[in-house]
């Protein structure tokens, strides 16, 4: 292809093409390299019935020619069809810069009503098949998610996500939640991996027929901030959930546990104040013990050996109330286990 010099005046520059993003620093190490070694990239054009050109490709060195007083630009004239124009557009920026993602999902578009094939388009951009087919998908979203996708407060990999759910209504409400709470790809993937498996439950129960709605955006923030615990099957805040390394045992004693005390909360109180009887009555039983022993050192100053008898070391309980009966139980449980 031959680079030929051609009037900027003469280049029409298409509405819906796809754009590189600049930022303002780009824009003038741009411009600076121009100034300073001359224009070495030639932008890409083609020839219009009427003798114009339409631009595939460098809309920001234009800029940096008009800027710099410029009249004309180094130009390469590709003679071909729409298709082949659009795609070469598409190759030229996805290889630089951040493109809005739907300039690239209808741009493919346009490539691929003219007649491209979906394996063409991956060739001619570099990326998977399957990567196409979901920007070609996204052209077909509601108008306010393609807004969203190209403010950037979803992306693409958000929409991939989504689009694991079956039902549309599913994928619109997963979105809907993404945009609201502003979720990462990850949460998103977590929230559509627990969806998934509760519509699972639900087909399996034969209650696919009561699914009236897909879940507000309130009920899939509960869904994300909250998860199941394996052991007392309660639906706990993730921040107070923890994942350490448990052998079986502990874990077959912490269910037994919670099933002999109920409530995990409760139960840990209860355990606590167990305890703290169980201490309490070793240390009043020792004292009674070293009382009763210095009793029975003083009788038998006082008595015959022959007479003298053995202290009694048994806890006195006669001062013990129905409370501190439950706890003694309790205790004899948790001796029983193992605990203590």
């Amino acid at each position: 292809m031959e680079v030929q010099e051609i009037k900027i005046e003469d280049i029409v520059i298409p509405e819906e093409r796809v754009r590189a993003t600049f930022s303002e620093e780009q824009y003038n190490e741009l411009k600076a390299s121009i100034e300073k070694h001359g224009f070495y990239i030639p932008i890409l054009v083609k020839k219009l019935d009427n003798g114009k050109y339409e631009l595939i490709d460098g809309e920001h060195r234009i800029q940096v020619m008009k800027e710099l007083g410029k009249e004309k630009i180094p130009a390469v004239i590709v003679e071909g069809n729409e298709q082949k124009a659009t795609m070469l557009n598409i190759l030229a920026n996805t290889a630089r810069g951040s493109q809005n993602p739907m300039d690239v999902a209808h741009a493919l578009r346009r490539a691929y009503e003219a007649g491209a094939r979906v394996a063409e388009l991956a060739a001619a951009i570099g990326h998977s098949e399957d990567w196409v087919r979901l920007y070609l998908t996204m052209t077909e979203l509601p108008e306010k998610y393609q807004q969203a996708l190209r403010e950037g407060r979803i992306t693409p990999s958000h929409v991939k996500e989504a689009f694991r759910l079956d039902d549309d209504r599913e994928i619109l409400s997963a979105l809907d939640s993404a945009i609201t709470l502003g979720w990462t790809t990850r949460v998103l993937k977590y929230y559509v991996d627990q969806r998934k498996a509760e519509l699972e439950k639900l087909g399996a129960a034969g209650k696919d027929g009561f699914i009236e709605a897909p879940p507000t955006v309130e009920y899939a923030k509960q869904i994300v901030e909250y998860a199941d615990c394996m052991t007392c099957k309660r639906k706990v805040n993730r921040n107070d959930m923890y994942m350490p390394a448990i052998c079986a045992d502990c874990r077959t004693l912490l269910e037994w546990i919670v099933q002999q005390l109920g409530d995990p909360k409760e139960a840990m109180q209860t355990i606590y104040n167990a305890l703290n009887f169980y201490f309490e009555m070793q240390r009043r039983g020792l004292a009674n013990v070293n009382q009763q022993n210095q009793n029975a050192q003083q009788a038998q100053q006082q008595i015959p050996a022959s007479n003298s008898q053995p202290a009694n070391q048994n806890v006195d309980t006669t001062d013990l109330t129905a409370e501190d009966l439950k706890l003694i139980k309790i205790i004899k449980i948790l001796k029983k286990e193992g605990v203590l």
